[in-house]
């Protein structure tokens, strides 16, 4: 129940960017010291910054210059990721219903689509989407949403919402800025985050595929923790103590050799 407020109160400041403890107590039917608490976990996530009878949602714009540009990302590790992405594309069932998160190593992923039959794509990502209406046969929806020109991404609330069209989502499949394992997926963008906790909570299983380098980042923003995993799928450059992390708290892990 207090999971399903959070998440419902982090649309709503993505929506309205700054809310007031009185407007959180009449929109939940929640007290005061509920709301506080409510506030405090998510400022503790840094996804607001407290202020006098509220909260506002952080401004992540000067985080976006930590991430390098689409065309530098997409050459570092590349034969990482299209050995992550090779293995990724074994774990997709035919005729399923699937999610595509944003990012170098899922553009890998689309163009290997291709070997599979009669699949649902939903995706954010315009170069994923460009790839797959162009090389396969595939039922593909382009999530709107607020366009994010530098990545050719859409995210925000109308994205989010999106997805509320779908009963549900058989798979999704992520990438991410950052991985802890003791923290879980972490995202450089709020907004991008928030997509990718939503594609999550809509699924019967997320898989995320990395490379090596994304291990001990702990970015901006919190997706998920590991436990809303299937599975982790990376290289084998990966120090085996986050491999035994991962393995003891029951997620399967794969490692593949590039």
């Amino acid at each position: 129940m207090k999971r399903d407020r959070h998440w419902q109160l982090k649309q709503l400041f993505l929506q309205k960017k700054r809310i007031t403890i009185k407007e959180l107590c009449e929109t939940f039917g929640i007290s005061v010291e509920t709301a506080r608490r409510d506030l405090n976990t998510l400022e503790e996530e840094g996804f607001v910054r407290r202020n006098y009878g509220g909260a506002v949602l952080v401004d992540n714009t000067d985080t976006q210059d930590l991430m390098p540009r689409w065309d530098a990302r997409f050459t570092q590790n590349l034969n990482e990721k299209r050995a992550i992405a090779r293995e990724m594309l074994h774990w997709i069932p035919d005729h399923s219903i699937i999610a595509l998160d944003s990012g170098t190593s899922i553009f890998e992923l689309a163009k290997l689509l291709s070997e599979k039959k009669d699949l649902t794509i939903l995706t954010n990502d315009l170069r994923v989407a460009v790839e797959l209406s162009s090389n396969t046969d595939h039922t593909l929806y382009y999530i709107g949403g607020a366009v994010k020109k530098d990545d050719m991404i859409t995210t925000g609330f109308l994205a989010t919402d999106f997805l509320d069209h779908f009963s549900q989502i058989d798979l999704t499949i992520l990438s991410a800025d950052g991985f802890d394992v003791n923290v879980g997926l972490t995202d450089y963008n709020v907004e991008m985050g928030t997509l990718k906790a939503a594609m999550i909570k809509k699924s019967k299983q997320a898989i995320v595929g990395i490379d090596h380098s994304k291990f001990s980042i702990n970015a901006f923003y919190k997706v998920c923790g590991v436990n809303s995993l299937s599975m982790v799928i990376t290289d084998d450059k990966v120090p085996r103590e986050f491999v035994d992390l991962l393995e003891k708290a029951g997620i399967q892990t794969i490692l593949v050799k590039a």
